[in-house]
């Protein structure tokens, strides 16, 4: 039997009649239709038989419903139109997330030429230090000039007492911070900035990797320049040795863009734009965030694969302090490093581990484990080195 038919729709059909009726029983919500008269004692007394779950659910319920409806609909648009919540996801996005490439180069050249100097924490991280670093480097930025890039300030979590040299995470005390405001901050919560700078102190140590490698590089070119150690079969092994490591660091590098800054936003945005409510763009963010985390390989799952980048990415630390350690010399009328034995041992450690990082995560795809992975994989082993060696 068809709802439309069911006998308290029978019962309700005398008094659901009106512009206002569209329940299943043909129109819906109490109203009088123009040129219809009242309901009659008849109907009403029909409309005792019917039970009171029945009544609610097409007087009270339906109306309702739709109402909650305009109400959620007229949320979205003033979160959206009025607020710009869209906006402050793409300034998290170019700065925390380092998207801007010209913020996340000017601000990690800034913090670590002047880590590099010799600075210590209590000299270095200190508001008005950071603040000049932070302010250099928006004026750097291709979003700079954004009216929200002034919400954005350092802050610490806690003062070191040193800067271990060999140390990737020496930074971890130091976070972005958002300013948002009520009601943004239903959506942007404590809980998603304290997520978006997990990512951004891990990409921090990224950018850590590619300026000490750099270095290391810079001071290769003057020591051909200036010692003539060009031609040196030292010189040249230590190129090759730098080479590899800024291959590994680049590769880390493309899949943290391709995975966070382009896949995981991508998915956030398409999914975004089918918003029905507020609950639903706060859960949209936090999975974003999820996502990330998990693609960025910053889960408790992942702390294994995680554990081996951070000891290459401390060994890639100790390779340019070796190097920068002790001046070039002369022996025999050729260009030798003094500490090249320990430089050839800090390299074939990192070559152990990253090709024991390459065999762990070879395991996980193949068992299907985050399937990511797979873009890892095929972009450390692109030309088959690690497979074949």
């Amino acid at each position: 039997m068809s709802e439309a038919s069911s006998p308290e729709c029978q019962l309700l059909k005398p008094l659901l009649r009106g512009p206002w009726s569209r329940g299943p029983c043909g129109r819906g919500p109490w109203g009088l239709e123009r040129g219809l008269s009242a309901p009659d004692a008849s109907s009403l007394q029909l409309s005792e038989m019917v039970s009171l779950p029945v009544l609610i659910k097409h007087s009270v319920t339906a109306p309702l419903i739709t109402h909650v409806s305009l109400v959620n609909k007229a949320v979205v648009d003033f979160f959206f139109t009025e607020l710009g919540v869209e906006k402050h996801f793409e300034a998290l996005r170019h700065f925390l997330l380092m998207e801007d490439g010209e913020f996340a180069q000017s601000l990690s050249d800034l913090i670590f030429e002047k880590m590099g100097s010799g600075q210590t924490p209590g000299e270095l991280l200190t508001p008005l230090v950071l603040n000049s670093i932070l302010n250099k480097a928006l004026q750097y930025s291709l979003h700079g000039d954004s009216p929200l890039a002034s919400n954005f300030t350092f802050a610490l979590r806690f003062l070191p007492e040193t800067f271990h040299p060999h140390a990737p995470d020496s930074l971890n005390c130091l976070e972005l911070r958002y300013k948002v405001d009520w009601p943004l901050n239903i959506i942007i919560t404590d809980s998603c900035m304290n997520k978006y700078n997990r990512l951004f102190s891990f990409l921090l140590q990224l950018k850590h990797m590619v300026w000490s490698l750099r270095d290391v590089w810079f001071h290769l070119k003057r020591t051909a320049v200036v010692k003539g150690a060009g031609g040196s079969v030292q010189f040249r092994q230590l190129q090759l040795y730098r080479h590899e490591m800024q291959h590994f660091v680049k590769v880390i590098q493309g899949y943290l863009s391709s995975q966070i800054l382009q896949v995981s936003w991508s998915e956030f945005i398409t999914k975004l734009c089918s918003a029905t409510d507020l609950d639903a763009i706060h859960l949209l963010h936090a999975d974003y965030l999820n996502r990330a985390i998990f693609r960025g390989l910053l889960t408790d799952k992942a702390a294994p694969v995680m554990n081996i980048i951070h000891s290459i990415f401390s060994l890639i630390l100790k390779f340019r302090a070796q190097l920068i350690a002790l001046p070039w010399e002369r022996h025999q009328g050729e260009a030798v490093h003094p500490s090249f034995i320990a430089m050839q041992q800090s390299y074939n450690t990192f070559k152990y581990y990253s090709h024991f990082l390459f065999k762990v995560v070879t395991k996980l795809v193949n068992r299907g484990y985050q399937p990511h992975l797979e873009d890892f994989l095929l972009r450390i082993n692109f030309n088959n080195y690690y497979k074949d060696s």
